[in-house]
């Protein structure tokens, strides 16, 4: 999972960069399952990846490609901060889950491009309640996946280095479809359950990206 702040006059050439290392990757990469872009709604200087590998081996490989090597050297003067890298396994959904973004059969169209509505948020969870936390968020999880037409991903990942990091990766047709899971009930009762589980000395808010797929 990645955190980028771009510079306000470098947005658009970084999302053309970036669209090509994202397409390199899940069309020419046998280890690259996944690779979205984010940018953020209220602030379009701030983006997020979600790239997902088969393994460690995987990623080793992706930043050895040529369509890596290009998005790295032409975006090298268009950061605002240094990019922020979480690298995480999945802990929802389990078992044999279906990871890639590449759909064969896929009507490509400018029509239903960008118009996802993504959430790509940290949650730092105190110590002692992180499996707690992630078996209350898998019910969500269930919930929103199995009962909620409008919701196409729930996925949750966990630092590797840093246990009581876990991410929300949530994908929704639209922002009706996310204000719709807002007041289903899993949703509430899951808030419910692990309102007092943060470390609120690190839940700031500040490493969230809430917007649209580019």
């Amino acid at each position: 999972m990645v955190r980028l702040k771009i510079k306000a006059d470098k947005v658009e050439e970084f999302i053309k960069a970036s669209i090509g290392d994202g397409e390199g990757s899940v069309r020419n990469e046998p280890g690259c399952r996944r690779f979205d872009i984010i940018q953020d709604g209220t602030d379009p200087t701030k983006f997020a990846f979600c790239e997902v590998y088969n393994d460690k081996a995987g990623f080793e490989a992706h930043v050895k490609y040529p369509h890596f090597e290009k998005w790295r050297d032409s975006t090298s003067d268009m950061f605002e901060t240094d990019p922020e890298v979480s690298f995480c396994k999945p802990v929802f959904p389990s078992g044999d889950a279906n990871w890639d973004s590449v759909n064969i059969g896929a009507v490509e169209h400018d029509y239903f491009s960008s118009s996802l509505h993504v959430i790509h948020v940290p949650k730092y969870i105190q110590k002692d309640k992180v499996d707690a936390f992630i078996e209350a968020v898998k019910l969500d999880g269930i919930g929103s996946t199995h009962e909620e037409p409008g919701c196409l991903r729930f996925d949750v990942y966990q630092n590797i280095d840093d246990p009581t990091e876990l991410y929300l990766y949530e994908v929704y047709v639209n922002p009706d479809a996310f204000e719709y899971h807002k007041g289903t009930p899993h949703i509430k009762e899951w808030a419910a359950t692990v309102k007092d589980w943060y470390d609120e000395d690190r839940n700031d808010g500040s490493g969230g990206r809430v917007g649209r797929n580019v």
